[in-house]
């Protein structure tokens, strides 16, 4: 790739203002020569120069260059001659700046015709110069692989502030390989050195590019090393230096090689070079290798915005990045001046609020720019209670980031799984959002970058790896999410047995020791369990209980660790002495699996909580136990500093029941200040209770005396009432048949039968059954010839296929799926959970609530019902247990996930989001811990509402925005039915039984009908009906026979599916219908809908004399009752509303 250099020195000027420049033709002169010689450019361009014969060759004039010319030769320069190929700009000559009327700064570089117009000690206007906002478009537009500008126009009493210069020429920060260095004034007035051939900034280069400067081994000298001489060089000057971009990999000067050797072997140093599960600090920068694009990035994103957020999932290097890799760039002045930023560093912890005070108090104290560096940041959700603290913690941050009168910098750390309880902070969320990018996804190392991450520590210690060794290990850990920590482990363990361990050890890393560690899948494993198995009996039942206080559970049951006190742990250990020994153990040198400090414990990296498997085993055992005990921990803390130990926060009800009951079957060890909160809750319990128990006492014996008096009185009404029978006679029998007769003629004319009729026509159909069964009892109790009645019940009952009603859900029903194999089903809403219910619309009671972060979608079991997915607008997937036990959460897609089924042999889940993208997850083997890495499949540009797999399980039918697309099981796209038949989105698209028909509906108000091929040419679709029908739903029954569609309206049809016809129309929902299940035998269906309802209907009516009841009044009776049977039992509304009708109903 060629070189090109533009060397321009401007030392004339016309306007009084501009005073002779006396040694820019000097300063110019020199860096050519340099780069001449030793820069291996292909061309050297002076501006302004001149032919020296005596030398054969140009060099600098001391003639004046224009506005019009030096504009020409930079754009020249900038898109033609060095376009693609490499660059450098070296400029000297008056810079200056200029505020316009609205107060806003703007830099010239002075040429030699600037005109500028003087008020007081203010340039008000000018013409002629080159404007730095203009020059940096240019650059912008330029197409260069790399580009130098060193730029000396610090000359006078005008000059460019740092601030104009970072703002102004921010190209350099954004562009990968374009690099500035400058100066700008530290002080009023700059001395002048007369004695010094060259000025002072160019002065700093001429020495820095001196072959003094270049590197013993290459002879290079590049843009980083000549800044880094240039700050050192004008340390305590008049002149302090800015450098913007990334100029290690720039070269700009290279010296001939010595013929004699330069470079010393590396000395073999034993100490080991490797992290393990701690992060990286400062301190160890130059052990932090591999991730050179993330830092640049970083450096560039902070020099745009006072915030910066780095999002990455567990394992994935954030700490490390930010603490070993971006601040010792800042430390360096990677950007202007950062090398003098006052830095902090906090984690937030339980109480984050009064850390941040503490720190921000003392950093405006010191009157000097700042940044902080919060670690960990979802600490703020998973270990601080107070919502309170939590909402000023997270203001505060943002005041300080907005905040015009400090020069504050913010830079957190956060997992990405944690980013969706951000979004309920409007500050918080507003601050990652924001424009320039303020956030960076921190992605998983490339091969080459984990080939040097771990071969580079080893060579600063004069070891080497066996041939092979390197690109082995980096197979074993490349693509895996979260795999950082453990390779940095393994690699710890495995210096520690090739070198640390033998008597004399070669400097050379084995594949022999890295199979005995067990490789990086199972090195932290393997070394976690040896050191467990050799503590005593007594020392494992405590780690066990020690881990246990390292974790912590969120609200969906995911685990994280967390800081335990010394004192908490000193209850749980057997002794004091038991604790010292084994925490001293765990925490050294050697082991290094927990930190401490003087406060608090924790455990070193949440790898160890994926990775290790016993633990995993003691967490999974103990989930309700470390739950429970979370619980009663934050109740207890609130008891105290929040309401100062006051009754009113006592535990009470269920919760001390709960807690009550765990206490005596498990006898957990509890703090003094928790038995104390606990032993005042039962007291005050048992208080209440003996209060209670006699005041019902007293109510008993009130009872008793009334119950008496009435008796009496009774016997005495009983005596009057005989007496007044037998002398009315049969006048009043005569009057009571008469009213008899009155309402038997009313009821046999249709005044009661007609509620039940109007019920069933308005699709309220459980009502009308109800009110058909209250009918039948009264013409039952009435007796006589109510044969038309009758007959219109009957009429009534049998159009009823609403079987039963589900209701507990507060917001829209999404989703529903019948198990294939337990009599169970599963529910999805709007109201962020998920409800499991008995067939008979009994609710299962789950051991923890199920539940997203936001709406849920869609919900399906698996073909083996073992297991239930479930998808949600909060961008996850949820694998639960078929009893609702909470199993992982799959993340990755960055919109909200539309659909999620099973394989036909319920190994792969496959999701659907409105990211454009389907993912597939294999879920064998899959454990709480352990992440798992999609198959992404891209191919769709929108929204893909649903995907699923063929029957025989080879293919994956997709339907979004633009249409249908058909894959095999792999990924791999087969066709696509895009752009025939439907005219708009796709909502819902189902295989048939051979794999080749798919059935589809579309937001163009119909449903069709395909059969596939591999060419799009030959593919044929109909009509499914003669007119559209709008419906986002259609699913085949088990054995497809039928088709069930839904509709916006409330409706569901059925069909066959053989020919199309419809047979049937249940009704209705009182809203949209969302989603449809038949059960496995096909003789059941279940709707939900916006109406927050789940209907269960019967599909009896399809076979052959299912509706035979005779029209006598006990039968129909009878299969009224048995049909309202569980609705009535179940369903809490329909118990209070109807006490009445189930009473009647229980002797049938």
């Amino acid at each position: 790739m060629a070189r090109y250099a533009l060397v321009i020195g401007i030392a004339e000027y016309v306007s009084p203002s501009l005073p002779r420049l006396s040694k820019t033709i000097n300063d110019a002169e020199a860096i050519a020569r340099l780069l001449e010689q030793y820069g291996d450019f292909q061309s050297v361009q002076r501006l302004p120069q001149r032919w020296n014969k005596d030398k054969n060759g140009y060099e600098m004039a001391a003639s004046k260059v224009t506005g019009a010319q030096l504009g020409q030769d930079l754009r020249t320069f900038l898109l033609e001659q060095a376009a693609n190929n490499e660059a450098l700009i070296y400029f000297s000559g008056h810079g200056f700046t200029i505020s316009d009327s609205l107060g806003q700064q703007k830099g010239y570089l002075a040429t030699s015709d600037s005109q500028i117009e003087v008020a007081g000690n203010q340039i008000v206007e000018q013409k002629y110069g080159i404007p730095l906002d203009s020059l940096n478009e240019l650059i912008r537009d330029s197409q260069l692989s790399s580009l130098v500008m060193l730029l000396d126009c610090c000359h006078s009493g005008y000059f460019l502030e740092r601030q104009l210069i970072e703002r102004t020429l921010n190209t350099f920060s954004s562009q990968k390989d374009y690099y500035l260095i400058t100066a700008c004034r530290g002080f009023e007035r700059a001395g002048v050195i007369k004695s010094e051939e060259y000025s002072i900034f160019t002065g700093a280069v001429v020495k820095g590019l001196a072959i003094e400067n270049a590197s013993s081994n290459s002879r290079r000298i590049s843009g980083d090393r000549l800044f880094d001489f240039i700050s050192n060089e004008l340390k305590g000057s008049v002149q302090e230096p800015i450098r913007m971009g990334w100029g290690r990999s720039i070269t700009l000067v290279t010296y001939p090689q010595l013929d004699i050797p330069t470079g010393k072997k590396i000395a073999f140093n034993k100490k080991n070079p490797y992290r393990g599960l701690y992060a990286f600090e400062l301190e160890q920068a130059q052990y932090f290798c591999g991730r050179d694009e993330a830092v640049r990035t970083l450096v560039s994103r902070l020099a745009e915005s006072r915030f910066l957020a780095v999002i990455g999932y567990s394992g994935s290097g954030k700490s490390s990045l930010v603490k070993a890799g971006l601040l010792p760039q800042l430390k360096g002045d990677r950007l202007p001046g950062s090398s003098q930023w006052a830095i902090a560093s906090l984690t937030p912890g339980e109480h984050p609020l009064g850390q941040l005070v503490d720190i921000l108090a003392r950093q405006q104290q010191q009157n000097k720019p700042h940044l902080l560096f919060i670690d960990q940041f979802e600490e703020v959700f998973t270990l601080c209670q107070d919502d309170e603290e939590r909402k000023a913690f997270i203001r505060l941050v943002a005041q300080e980031v907005k905040n015009s009168e400090v020069e504050t910098r913010i830079i957190l750390t956060i997992r990405g799984d944690f980013l969706n309880r951000c979004a309920d902070y409007l500050e918080m969320i507003s601050l990652i959002n924001s424009i320039p990018p303020t956030s960076f996804i921190v992605t998983p190392m490339s091969f080459i970058e984990l080939e040097e991450a771990i071969e580079k520590p080893a060579k600063l210690h004069g070891v080497t790896f066996e041939h092979g060794l390197v690109s082995q290990i980096s197979a074993d850990v490349v693509n895996r999410p979260g795999a950082l920590p453990i390779l940095q482990y393994a690699l710890k363990e495995l210096w520690r047995v090739c070198i640390e361990e033998p008597e004399s050890p070669e400097p050379l890393l084995t594949r022999k020791g890295y199979e005995e560690i067990g490789g990086v899948k199972g090195a932290l494993d393997k070394r976690s369990t040896i050191l467990y198995q050799s503590l005593t009996t007594i020392d494992q039942a405590f780690a066990r209980r020690l881990f246990m206080e390292l974790v912590q559970l969120g609200e969906a049951g995911e685990v994280t660790r967390r800081r335990a006190t010394w004192d908490r742990l000193e209850v749980v250990a057997d002794s004091p002495q038991q604790l010292q020994r084994v925490v001293g153990l765990l925490a050294g040198s050697q082991q290094r699996l927990i930190i401490t400090d003087e406060k608090t414990v924790e455990v070193a990296h949440e790898a160890l909580l994926s990775e290790w498997k016993l633990l995993n085993t003691w967490i999974a055992e103990n989930l309700e136990n470390i739950r429970l005990s979370r619980s009663l921990e934050e109740d207890c803390q609130e008891w105290l500093q929040r309401f100062n130990k006051s009754d009113d926060a006592l535990l009470t009800g269920a919760n001390l029941a709960v807690i009550s009951e765990w206490m005596n079957k498990t006898q957990p060890r509890l703090t003094p200040l928790e038995a104390e909160f606990l032993h005042k809750s039962l007291e005050r319990r048992d208080r209440q209770n003996q209060a209670e128990l006699e005041q019902a006492k007293k109510l008993q014996h009130e009872a008793e005396a009334k119950a008496k008096a009435e008796s009496q009185r009774t016997r005495f009404a009983i005596a009057s009432a005989t007496l007044i029978v037998l002398s009315l006679g049969l006048g009043l029998l005569l009057q009571q048949k008469i009213s008899e007769k009155k309402q038997g003629d009313a009821i046999a004319s249709g005044a009661l039968v007609e509620k039940s009729e109007q019920l069933l026509a308005t699709g309220n159909q459980l009502e009308a059954m109800i009110a058909g069964v209250q009918a039948l009892h009264e013409l039952q109790r009435l007796g006589g010839d109510n044969s038309k009645a009758l007959n219109q019940l009957k009429v009534v009952i049998d159009s009823v296929k609403e079987r039963n009603r589900l209701e507990g859900h507060t917001k829209s029903v999404n989703g529903i799926s019948y198990s294939p194999k337990d009599p169970l089903i599963v529910s999805a809403s709007s109201d962020k959970t998920l409800r499991l219910w008995k067939l008979d619309g009994t609710p299962v009671q789950t051991s923890k609530q199920m539940i997203h972060d936001d709406q849920v979608y869609t919900v399906n079991f698996s073909p083996n019902g073992e297991y239930i997915a479930s998808a949600s607008a909060d961008k996850t997937i949820k694998l639960w247990k078929k009893d609702g036990t909470y199993v992982t959460t799959f993340r990755g897609h960055e919109k909200g996930v539309t659909s999620v089924n099973f394989s036909p042999d319920s190994n792969t889940v496959i999701s659907a989001s409105e990211d454009t993208t389907i993912r597939l997850w294999n879920i064998v083997n899959v454990s709480l811990k352990k992440a798992i890495q999609p198959t992404i499949i891209k191919g769709h540009h929108g929204t893909v509402w649903y995907a699923e797999f063929s029957p025989n399980g080879q293919l994956i039918a997709s339907a979004a925005d633009q249409g249908i697309e058909i894959w095999n099981k792999d990924g791999t796209l087969i066709t696509n039915l895009k752009g025939q038949g439907h005219t708009a989105a796709v909502r819902y698209v189902t295989f048939g039984r051979d794999n080749k028909t798919i059935i589809s509906t579309s937001e163009d108000r119909t449903i069709r009908i395909w059969k596939w091929q591999t060419d799009t040419k030959k593919i044929q679709t109909k009509f499914f009906t003669d007119k559209g029908d709008k419906s986002f739903i259609v699913k085949y029954s088990p054995n497809y026979k039928l088709i069930a569609t839904a509709n916006p309206d409330g409706t569901i049809n059925i069909w066959q599916a053989d020919n199309g016809n419809k047979i049937a129309t249940l009704k209705r929902h009182q809203g949209e219908v969302f989603d449809l299940s038949f059960s496995h035998n096909g003789k059941e269906i279940a709707t939900v809908s916006a109406d927050k309802t789940i209907k269960i209907w019967s599909l009896d009516f399809l076979e052959k004399n299912a509706n035979d009841t005779k029209n006598r009044n006990s039968d129909l009776i009878k299969r009224g009752c048995n049909w309202i049977f569980y609705y009535l039992n179940n369903n809490q509304n329909a118990r209070k509303q109807y006490q009445d009708v189930k009473e009647r109903c229980q002797k049938y």
